[in-house]
């Protein structure tokens, strides 16, 4: 599971331990957690990701007061995801794991907003980055970041290192 936007500044804290706990409460199994970004590892009995997702937001809103959209993720898709690499390194990549694939029209608008060299290949559900400058540059144009702002980024090391603690 990824959640987006916790632990970002002095708003939406969430304890890793806390988090931890919730899972449990939640019926979740083996839970981890992997930096303190919002990227927990569990098994579940649901066998709908929806539901999985839609429980768990329910849960954080309880538990800290606040709403927490959820992306979740199986070990095959975050599989396909390395597998999928559009890139020949992984310098500066990040993947924008998005709730739902964008529309082609919408894909081809985010492109027209790209910045200092800035590249994005659209796969399904998820989108990946590379920004020569670094996320911490502007890399894509405010009107065109709206079509992706429902998603969660992760660093390309941390997409490898989920992949890793999801797989046995």
């Amino acid at each position: 599971m990824l959640l987006r936007g916790i632990n970002l500044g002095p708003r939406h804290k969430v304890p890793m331990a806390e988090l931890r706990a919730l899972c449990a409460d939640l019926g979740l199994t083996d839970v981890r957690t992997y930096i303190a970004s919002g990227n927990v590892i569990c098994s579940s009995s649901q066998r709908s990701a929806t539901a999985v997702g839609a429980t768990m937001e329910r849960g954080l809103r309880s538990r800290f007061g606040f709403d927490v959209p959820v992306i979740v993720r199986t070990p095959q898709q975050l599989q396909g995801v390395v597998d999928d690499l559009p890139f020949l390194d992984t310098e500066q990549v990040h993947v924008s794991f998005l709730p739902a694939p964008l529309p082609a029209p919408v894909e081809a608008e985010v492109r027209t907003g790209l910045l200092n060299g800035a590249e994005l290949v659209v796969s399904g559900a998820h989108a990946y980055l590379r920004t020569p400058a670094g996320l911490g540059q502007p890399w894509l144009r405010a009107p065109q970041a709206k079509a992706l702002s429902d998603g969660t980024v992760r660093t390309w090391r941390t997409v490898t290192a989920l992949l890793d603690l999801a797989t046995p």
